[in-house]
């Protein structure tokens, strides 16, 4: 006999996000694989082939378990084993259902698509657009960020109001002083019951909270918090951090302790952005389907603004990239220090960068130093006032330009082990448009590992060029090796070489 599950009273709870997907950037690959299941009912059947499907593309992992070297019958019972004991949650089963739960919870309270177990599964539009790389990740987390309720389907929660709006207008309160939010403060906030602003900002006044402990302490005594220290001060709020960074309305500035302020370059837009309520009925925060038509609808409305965001120059990301090296006080030494560490992920000014940004942000700052006083490093990220990387910018470029009369210089990064990915991801067009140019061109491949299809694929572009006019000089590397070459000023010879060995050893070959 089934037991009978007791809703309890909704109660004021501390903000949080699904702690299993903490970097927001991986929702779109997620959302890319789901959109191949628009329609499909979310039955045991379904969902295991989603899930599956989501292990077998990379985009989430088990640990020592390679989907790639199993047949599709061993992958679905791998994902039956490793998902056995989870319990069952949002209204999905336990086992690999409740873990698909966790992989579209945040996507659901961001009105990003509609998921309820034995239902259809459907897309918003704006998730397609993300997906198709119409707008990118800035413009779609900022368009939902903004409609977002705190109490939802998803939540049985009384906090009633949009967490997202409320923070955003404490720093624009805090601005206008010169003053910034500290981590600690920034903890606080994610208890406020009402959205209050003036109530807030007394309460910050009030009190001062110098590290973890403090804060705890305080946040037990003033809200019963029973939640076990590390959930309280970091894994709820880095969840929330990090979603907020990727909506372009704050920055986030360590110079020995954490202090987060408003983007201040888009301040009157952000202001826009909130200009208006998005409010739901009571009826609507108690029912999935109902949320999600009126959460459409909203989007709708506000992201003929929030699309109008506009993408700084090359020249302005160059710059930015100045304002960094001189802020952070980064020399060759330093960078080479962050980009050996990068794997182990430790260093904490630039911790709420999400990685795959994070690496062409420290190679970008690597070209910088290295090549900067001659050319133009442009990597293709959207930045904050800081200088700091928001999201990936959109449409089909490349990762980093380096540029100037005389070089044209592409450096495509991924973090992409899985072979089928790095092919998917591979730069046909970009090459092509490098072969357009009259400047000498330049390509480097760079990834943690070159999967041999990738290499064969870039080997193959090299062979085909000798059927152009234009040469383009290529070669793929490990990022050690890619960052030793950079740093001893060889990679162009290094390219210019390796591109010239192929045509050579082509040619006897042909014996031409």
């Amino acid at each position: 006999m089934s037991r009978k599950i007791v809703k309890q009273k909704p109660r004021y709870k501390q903000m949080s996000l699904e702690t299993a997907v903490r970097n927001p950037e991986r929702y779109k690959e997620i959302l890319s694989i789901l959109i191949e299941y628009e329609n499909a009912v979310l039955n045991d059947d379904n969902l295991l082939e989603i899930v599956t499907h989501l292990y077998r593309e990379g985009i989430v992992s088990a640990l020592r378990q390679d989907f790639n070297q199993m047949t599709i019958a061993q992958q679905k019972k791998t994902v039956k084993k490793v998902n056995l004991t989870r319990k069952a949650d949002g209204g999905f089963p336990m086992g690999y259902a409740s873990r698909f739960w966790t992989y579209v919870r945040t996507l659901s309270e961001f009105g990003f698509l509609y998921a309820t177990y034995n239902d259809k599964l459907i897309i918003s539009d704006i998730a397609k657009l993300l997906v198709k790389e119409e707008i990118d990740d800035q413009i779609a987390f900022a368009t939902q960020a903004a409609i977002y309720n705190r109490k939802s389907p998803f939540r049985n929660v009384s906090n009633d109001y949009n967490y997202f709006k409320f923070i955003t207008n404490v720093l624009i309160r805090l601005n206008e002083s010169n003053k910034t939010l500290s981590y600690e403060q920034f903890v606080v906030s994610l208890f406020n019951k009402e959205g209050n602003v003036d109530d807030f900002i007394n309460e910050i006044n009030s009190n001062s909270f110098s590290n973890d402990d403090s804060v705890y302490d305080y946040l037990v005594e003033k809200y019963q918090v029973n939640n076990k220290i590390g959930t309280v001060t970091k894994d709820y709020p880095d969840a929330v951090l990090r979603l907020l960074k990727i909506t372009g309305f704050i920055s986030i500035k360590y110079a020995g302790k954490i202090r987060i302020m408003i983007n201040h370059d888009k301040l009157q837009f952000i202001e826009q952005i909130f200009s208006n309520d998005y409010v739901f009925s009571e009826e609507q925060k108690s029912d999935r389907k109902l949320f999600f038509n009126q959460f459409i609808l909203y989007s709708k409305q506000l992201i003929k603004t929030t699309a109008s965001w506009t993408v700084e120059s090359q020249e302005d990301v160059h710059i930015k990239l100045k304002k960094v090296v001189d802020e952070y006080k980064i020399d060759i030494e330093k960078i080479g220090q962050l980009l050996a560490n990068f794997v182990a992920n430790k260093d904490r000014e630039f911790k709420y960068v999400p990685d795959p940004l994070k690496l062409e942000f420290y190679l970008s700052l690597l070209l910088y130093l290295v090549y900067g006083k001659d050319h133009i490093i442009a990597p293709n990220y959207k930045v904050d006032s800081l200088g700091m990387p928001i999201s990936h910018a959109p449409g089909n470029h490349g990762d980093i330009y380096v540029y100037s009369d005389v070089i044209n210089w592409l450096i495509e990064v991924t973090m992409i082990r899985n072979k089928q990915q790095q092919l998917n991801n591979e730069t046909t067009s970009v090459i092509r448009h490098l072969e357009e140019d009259t400047r000498d061109s330049y390509l480097s491949f760079v990834a943690p590992f070159v999967h041999p299809d990738t290499q064969a694929f870039y080997d193959n572009e090299i062979i085909r060029m000798l059927l152009t006019d234009k040469l383009v000089y290529l070669e793929t590397y490990s990022i050690s090796d890619f960052v030793d070459k950079v740093m001893m000023n060889q990679v162009h010879d290094s390219m210019k070489n390796y591109t010239n060995n192929i045509f050579t050893n082509v040619r006897k070959k042909l014996n031409i």
